[in-house]
Order: C-alpha cells, then sequence, then structure tokens
C-alpha cells in the first residue's frame, strides 16, 4: 500500500511522496517538483510501480502523479509552532516549526543527524497529521522550508475531489 514517507525514483535521483491526496475519485501522490526538474524526467517508480507527474501548479515546488495502486490517503492538519517530526520510511526526526504562513513552513532541526538530498518530500508531523513536506534544508543553519498541507490540498482539490484540512 501506497503512502506518505515512501520513497520514490525519478531518473538517477529520488525523493519522497509527501502526501497521498483524493484526486479524481482515486488517489494521488504529492511530492517536490524540483525532484522531476533535476532529474529531467516526469516519470517515475515506487517500488514496483510506474507513475508519471501529470500537474505541476505554477509558482509551488510540487508535483502531482495518480496513483494506480492500494494507497493510503494522508490525514492533513493545520501547522502550528512549536515541536514536530519529519518522518519517512527510513527515520523520524525530531525538529520544530518556527514560522508560519498559508504556503510555507520553516523548520528547524537539531545539529547533527540532518535529512539529505534523497529526503526531500518527507512528511513534516504534528499530532498524527501531516502538516507539510520537507522542500530543502540550509546545512550549515539547520534550517528547512515546508511546503505546507494547506498549499497541498489547495493545489490538489482545484483540479478534483474536495478534501478537508483539520485543525
Amino acid at each position: 500500500m501506497i503512502s506518505a514517507g515512501d520513497f520514490f525514483l525519478a531518473g538517477r535521483s529520488g525523493g519522497v511522496i509527501g502526501a497521498v491526496v483524493s484526486w479524481w475519485g482515486g488517489f494521488a501522490g504529492a511530492a517536490p517538483a524540483h525532484i522531476f526538474q533535476l532529474a529531467g524526467t516526469k516519470s517515475l517508480r515506487i517500488g514496483r510501480l510506474d507513475a508519471k507527474v501529470v500537474h505541476i501548479p505554477d509558482g509551488a515546488d510540487l508535483a502531482f502523479f495518480p496513483l494506480l495502486a492500494a494507497s493510503c490517503p494522508t490525514t492533513l492538519g493545520r501547522p502550528r509552532l512549536g515541536g514536530a517530526t519529519l518522518e519517512n520510511r527510513m527515520e523520524k526526526t525530531a525538529c520544530r516549526i518556527s514560522e508560519v504562513s498559508w504556503s510555507v513552513l520553516y523548520v528547524v532541526l537539531p545539529p547533527g543527524d540532518l535529512p539529505g538530498p534523497g529526503d526531500s518530500g518527507t512528511p513534516l508531523v504534528q499530532g498524527g497529521r501531516v502538516v507539510g513536506m520537507l522542500l530543502s534544508l540550509n546545512m550549515h543553519t539547520c534550517k528547512g522550508i515546508a511546503i505546507s498541507a494547506e498549499m497541498i490540498e489547495n493545489e490538489a482539490r482545484k483540479f478534483s475531489g474536495t478534501g478537508e484540512l483539520r485543525d
């Protein structure tokens, strides 16, 4: 079953599915668009499943790809300042959300075991809900940028089913 936090390959690089959202009566994965732009392809592989990016919204580092396999929809939530975790299939990393806007979140990570390039897209979780998706990290300051769950939901909603962001 495909879910948020699963890794995928795109060309010679890859990333993490940040959320699984409702999409035209089924589901789509959401991941950072920069992964596909740098790889020079819109094709990806999740385990044995092949998929293709079908939408990259203007002005957002976000890409959507239909999931034609059993998928677990992501429970999205609104971020709050304070403690959170970055969670993918391989690891959980404690962090802190330091700033919040409707589209972007700023995250502070403890020095040491920081996420690497293949961790782009890792879900940012608070209270069991995905509140954002990691986009980038400054290794020198241990600060990262994440796209908010609200932005992911709004962009997905423009094209298909409705979802409900929970507090």
